[in-house]
């Protein structure tokens, strides 16, 4: 009575598998736009906290403070050459020492600080080369993703209407069935197992021979008394 559901269902159950490898197909598509969309948006993000990175190494400031710096020794410079006692002369060029040893170590900082602001600007002009480069294959990539989509999404609607003339044809009481455990499993894990032997394939429990018997036969539809899927006998795949 209900070999010919069975057999219908497995013809179903194999075109849903394939539906869920096109469904997973799209899946990758759409991600090829997604994830070149993320790393542009972490470039442009990258790039802004460059630019903050590269202000606060604060080069213009470090330069005028060079800059006045040398004002202050070419001034006591000029002093110490109009110094007249050696006093004088002993404080001027105490003073010259302090501030020409304050000179290198802000010419120090600020040539570090300059390679460090010409990495940061040669990063943020990768980046932004790419940014600006990848916008003409980013609507490249949409236009492909969009036509494979269409192909992908074909195939599942003609596999559903095959889907929906196959369920039609089942027994009625057997297509109710099929389509609550449909709702409940799916899509973590399939509604089905077959019986092999007198065990079910998905969780191994045994069932007695009466219920064996009459699943084999198709006297009538039963789940698995422990993972309460739908049991499908072996004998329907040769039906």
């Amino acid at each position: 009575m209900f070999l010919e559901s069975f057999r219908h269902l497995i013809e179903i159950e194999a075109l849903k598998e394939q539906n869920l490898k096109n469904s997973l197909q799209i899946a990758s598509e759409n991600k090829r736009i997604s994830d070149l969309e993320e790393r542009r948006k972490k470039l442009l993000l990258q790039n802004e906290n460059l630019k903050i990175d590269e202000k606060n190494l604060k080069l213009s400031e470090s330069q005028n403070k060079i800059d006045d710096l040398q004002i202050r020794l070419n001034k006591l410079n000029s002093q110490l050459s109009l110094s007249v006692t050696e006093k004088e002369q002993i404080a001027f060029e105490n003073q010259i020492k302090i501030i020409k040893e304050e000179i290198e170590k802000l010419e120090n900082l600020y040539f570090e600080n300059l390679e460090a602001s010409e990495t940061i600007l040669n990063q943020i002009k990768e980046n932004n080369e790419f940014v600006n480069g990848s916008v003409t294959t980013l609507e490249e990539i949409k236009k492909e993703v969009a036509a494979n989509i269409i192909v992908e999404e074909n195939h599942i609607k003609n596999r559903d209407v095959r889907i929906n003339s196959l369920l039609e044809l089942c027994h009625p009481g057997f297509k109710t069935y099929y389509n609550e455990l449909d709702k409940k499993f799916r899509p973590k894990s399939l509604p089905v197992s077959y019986l092999i032997g007198k065990n079910c394939s998905a969780c191994h429990m045994s069932v007695d021979s009466a219920l064996k018997s009459s699943i084999d036969e198709g006297r009538s539809f039963e789940s698995c008394p422990n993972c309460s899927r739908l049991l499908i006998p072996e004998t329907a795949k040769i039906y």
